[in-house]
């Protein structure tokens, strides 16, 4: 005490004040300090008279760890390795007196073998289980509509677009007789459909779509899909219109100077509601609105008015692979005439071909291109062992198979096999078209069958039609076969 008055002493007048204070300060925590140390010793006495310890060596004891109380810290941390704590405290040694080597001490251990449970856990625990039994039994339930899916996707993915389009007709109508919303299904469903050119098939599902689900943006593909067909089939009927009264004309009757520029009109004439052109947005589902004419679908339909009116091969190629330019996912409308006119002009159609099945395996227009190639190639017997081929693995295109096959006959000679083979393919082509009918009677002509001719021809008139030119230039003599199959448009029409 004497020295820190002796500082304060020799401290300046000025600060007199300050030294005081700082003396007071240190005084008052030497009190404090020996307060806690009485206390404490008075408590270590407590306990040893009660106990077996010596009082002496737990107040030493307390000392020692007053005064140097870090040293003490670390006798204890190394006493128990930290890998040898109890993994559920971390405080005491692990192992237990019946396993020494558990990784719990003794209280732990017993503790964790006999955990109290809340009757309401083992309640939840029961719950759970319940739920997941229940959702297994929902799924079971559902399984028919998930595999059907499952099935179409599959069918997509091995571009077997065909059987892909029926599988989500037929899975779309599981889940909704299980009263699942099936939209995600119709969803896809249109999308195929309208990438294989069914622009009618396309409406009938959106019913099942609603209005408001179209603003949605994983229905914009659907949507995009919709205005597509809306646009294409006003197109069809503005076309039709104009083309109709002239479809069974000779080609230089035909005004096609005059056709062709109101079709071209067509490309920027907005769609009228005098047109049937509406839009309903009801619980019934979504309908688009079609403003405008399909740029796609008037092209095509100015190449129809070029093969009604007889005009070069590369006049009829300008429109086709100006769809292809303009519009070039739309495959299902050029495709399968792009690679017949290369074929009929002599240019490699590998490439259309490939495409053509990449997009979709069961498509048989592929096989048609190459038997056309061949044939124009003087290969008439490469051309009908490719369709033979085709027509024993099962084609969609069956019917037109067996008429290449009858026209290369033709070309051969072989008249009496050429008429059997168009023959079959009328027979099995289920709603004949009106080429199927005229090469059948190019051929009936050629293997003197005159009464199938006659049948033939009094079936077109029966529809509104009339033989073609060459068929009837052919009977009278002014066309001879070669002239027909290998000069214009190297076909019949």
């Amino acid at each position: 005490m004497d020295e820190q008055k002796e500082k304060a002493d020799s401290l300046p007048k000025a600060d007199e004040n300050t030294a005081q204070a700082l003396h007071d300060e240190l005084e008052d925590l030497a009190k404090v300090f020996q307060e806690e140390l009485d206390r404490a010793k008075a408590e270590a006495r407590e306990v040893a008279e009660h106990g077996t310890e010596d009082p002496e060596i737990l107040i030493q004891g307390l000392e020692d760890v007053t005064e140097h109380p870090s040293q003490t810290e670390s006798v204890t941390e190394e006493a128990v390795p930290e890998e040898e704590l109890c993994e559920c405290c971390g405080e005491k040694r692990r192992g237990t007196a019946k396993n020494p080597h558990s990784a719990f001490c003794e209280e732990c251990d017993a503790g964790l073998r006999h955990y109290p449970f809340d009757w309401i856990n083992v309640l939840f625990a029961l719950a759970a289980v319940c739920l997941v039994f229940f959702g297994g039994y929902v799924f079971a339930e559902h399984t028919e509509g998930f595999a059907a899916v499952c099935k179409a996707d599959a069918l997509r993915r091995e571009h077997k677009m065909y059987s892909a389009l029926d599988a989500y007709a037929e899975a779309a109508a599981i889940l909704e007789d299980d009263k699942i919303n099936a939209e995600y299904v119709y969803k896809r469903e249109i999308v195929l459909a309208a990438s294989l050119g069914f622009v009618n098939g396309i409406e009938e599902p959106a019913k099942n779509i609603q209005p408001w689900e179209m603003s949605l943006p994983h229905f914009s593909k659907v949507k995009r899909a919709l205005l597509s067909g809306a646009e294409f089939t006003q197109t069809v009927t503005a076309a039709e219109e104009l083309l109709s009264p002239y479809q069974t004309q000779k080609p230089d009757q035909i005004p096609y100077d005059d056709l062709l520029a109101k079709l071209e009109a067509l490309k920027t004439q907005p769609v009228s509601e005098s047109d049937g052109n509406s839009q309903t947005a009801s619980k019934k589902g979504y309908q688009a609105k079609a403003e405008k004419y399909s740029l796609p679908g008037v092209l095509f339909y100015q190449y129809y008015l070029a093969l009604l009116s007889d005009r070069d091969l590369e006049v009829q190629l300008g429109f086709i692979e100006e769809i292809r330019e303009t519009a070039p996912k739309e495959l299902w409308l050029y495709g399968q005439f792009l690679g017949d006119l290369y074929a009929k002009t002599g240019r490699d159609v590998t490439s259309i071909c490939e495409q053509l099945e990449e997009a979709n395996a069961e498509d048989g227009a592929p096989t048609l291109i190459r038997a056309t190639a061949l044939r124009m190639q003087k290969d008439y017997d490469g051309a009908i062992a490719l369709c033979e081929e085709k027509i024993a693995q099962g084609s969609d295109v069956e019917g037109d198979l067996y008429r290449q096959i009858g026209i290369c006959n033709l070309l051969k000679g072989e008249y009496e096999a050429a008429y059997t083979a168009v023959n079959d393919g009328f027979q099995n082509s289920g709603n004949p078209s009106v080429q199927m009918c005229n090469t059948l009677a190019l051929a009936a002509l050629a293997a003197g069958r005159t009464d199938a001719f006659n049948e033939v021809k009094n079936l077109l008139e029966n529809s509104g039609f009339t033989l073609s030119g060459e068929v009837t230039q052919y009977q009278s003599g002014v066309l001879t076969l070669e002239q027909i199959l290998t000069e214009g448009d190297c076909d019949i029409s």
